[in-house]
């Protein structure tokens, strides 16, 4: 059973039709053009047989018309050779004691046709309807062919024929009458080119054949050679470039197809046959795993619109959640600047008054500052953060608010020994409002001298570039590491690295309030530094009036 199974297998096999279909091409193509060789060197040894017969009828017509111009020739009288009663004194004695006869074309042509059927090369015989001679009488085929040479003008005619075991090639071809032929024929009333019978000439055939037959077996044995070279080189190189890529391509179908044995074998056929079906099979695979991409992405997409609108209304409840705490920080904010500014002014009329040690009301008017301005920094920052802010822009100059930032924070710079410097060119006026951009200014340096060190120096520089203002204020404190340059302009954000001094008496809203500020002008905010080597932080904003 298993030597059918692979009896079967190899039958089936791309590789074997291939062989097949092209051995059966093949022989079919060599087939029909040995066919085509073997018809074309027959015929081309029939055409040197027939072109052999006509010469030889052709030196047969010259003999006769050279013994027909000399009236007839001599030769010695022998047996063979008789005297003829068409001559009237045919005998001749001869000086030699030989007896010599005269010899017409006629009786020339029947002994030379005599010893030419004895060497069994070729024979001949001359015939005619109207003869002199009784032996010279025409069969039915040299009747046929003297009524059409004598209704028409054809040179000769060619028939094959079998005398007895032998086959030949018979040719027959008239004889015109010329005038010296005519002595003989006189009382035939022949006139010059008239015809006087016809010359049948005899070719054997057996070494025609025999050729013939040696040239097909050498064809034959030559194509059958060539063909199967051919196949077989057509083959080598199939298998080369195609069925090694085809077994390749098996092999791997084989492993792709590991874990679904069941529908493979099911898979009846040649290689091709296979790996199509091997096709279907993975495109009805891949149309599955379409199909249920399909369904998990469309749960998926219920899954995300759910969620979505989760988000949506989680985002509408922390907009309006935002909203409460900025109007709440901004109520607490008003709410709690009033007392405070009251209490203030009481502590300063109370230190005025009082005669003695002033310690503890200048605690109270330190912290109820400092409470002022915190107040004051969360109502700024609930107002941009609300959308509420409102900038009065006039035209003004950039270095009058400079300096007037500088001149408010002396008190402080010089309570910590620090130096303020002012950096600026000619002065120009632009569209801004003076009050806002005071505030960041005053930030920045607040910021400034508080984190300089004793008898530094803090320098604000005001540059113009493009219808638009650039502004930093440089100091030389402890300075703040690249990775905190994103986060501190963040409402609450503090630097709280250990032994860092930056969050010591800040809310962390100071920033993000100049940020808001600055944006609100349509400029932006920035901070260089490093830590060890002190911060510059700049703000731009442009001239709002070229802006309109």
């Amino acid at each position: 059973m298993p030597i059918i199974s692979r009896i079967k297998a190899f039958y089936g096999r791309i590789s074997f039709k291939f062989l097949a279909i092209t051995s059966a091409t093949t022989t079919i193509i060599f087939g029909l053009l040995l066919f085509w060789f073997s018809c074309q060197q027959e015929e081309h040894i029939m055409e040197q047989v027939r072109k052999q017969a006509m010469i030889l009828c052709k030196q047969i017509v010259l003999t006769r018309q050279w013994v027909a111009d000399h009236g007839a020739i001599l030769v010695p009288k022998s047996g063979e050779v008789r005297s003829s009663p068409f001559f009237e004194k045919p005998d001749v004695e001869g000086g030699d004691g030989l007896t010599y006869t005269k010899v017409s074309p006629s009786i020339l042509t029947r002994i030379l046709s005599d010893r030419a059927a004895k060497s069994e090369l070729y024979s001949f015989r001359l015939t005619n309807t109207d003869r002199m001679n009784p032996s010279n009488v025409p069969d039915v085929f040299e009747s046929e062919a003297l009524a059409s040479f004598r209704s028409s003008s054809q040179d000769g005619i060619f028939r094959i024929e079998h005398q007895g075991p032998r086959t030949v090639l018979r040719y027959v071809a008239p004889l015109f009458i010329n005038e010296n032929c005519l002595q003989c024929h006189m009382a035939q009333n022949y006139k010059p080119g008239d015809i006087g019978g016809c010359l049948s000439v005899f070719i054997p055939m057996d070494e025609a054949y025999s050729a013939i037959r040696r040239n097909r077996m050498i064809l034959l044995a030559g194509g059958m050679g060539f063909a199967c070279s051919f196949v077989v080189l057509l083959f080598v190189s199939a298998r080369s470039l195609v069925f090694k890529r085809i077994g390749d391509i098996r092999t791997s179908m084989s492993r792709l197809a590991s874990d679904n044995t069941t529908r493979d074998n099911a898979i009846q056929g040649d290689e091709l046959k296979e790996i199509a079906g091997f096709c279907y099979l993975l495109d009805e695979k891949l149309k599955d795993h379409h199909e249920e991409l399909e369904r998990k992405i469309a749960e998926a997409t219920r899954d995300l619109s759910e969620t979505n609108k989760n988000l949506g209304a989680a985002n509408k409840e922390l907009e309006c959640l935002n909203r409460a705490k900025s109007e709440f920080f901004s109520d607490i904010s008003h709410e709690l600047r009033t007392p405070l500014t009251s209490i203030k002014g009481a502590t300063d009329i109370l230190a005025r008054k009082s005669s003695g040690d002033p310690e503890y009301l200048d605690i109270i008017k330190r912290n109820t500052g400092h409470l002022i301005k915190i107040v004051s920094d969360f109502l700024d920052y609930s107002r941009i953060e609300s959308g509420q802010l409102e900038l009065d822009f006039i035209e003004a100059s950039i270095r009058d608010v400079a300096e007037d930032a500088i001149i408010s924070h002396k008190a402080l710079a010089q309570k910590r020994s620090v130096n303020l410097a002012l950096d600026a060119p000619e002065d120009h006026f632009l569209k801004f409002d003076p009050k806002s951009i005071y505030q960041v200014i005053g930030n920045l340096l607040s910021n400034a001298v508080k984190f300089s060190p004793d008898g530094g120096t803090v320098t604000v520089r005001i540059a113009f570039v493009d219808h638009s203002a650039e502004i930093s204020v440089e100091d030389h404190g402890p300075g703040i590491d690249a990775k905190y340059h994103e986060n501190i302009f963040k409402k609450f954000y503090q630097v709280m690295e250990q032994g860092s001094r930056m969050h010591v008496g800040s809310s962390g809203i100071g920033l993000a309030i100049c940020k808001g500020l600055v944006e609100a002008h349509g400029g932006r905010i920035w901070v260089m530094s490093k830590s060890g080597e002190g911060s510059r932080f700049s703000f731009s904003i442009p001239d709002n009036a070229a802006n309109n």
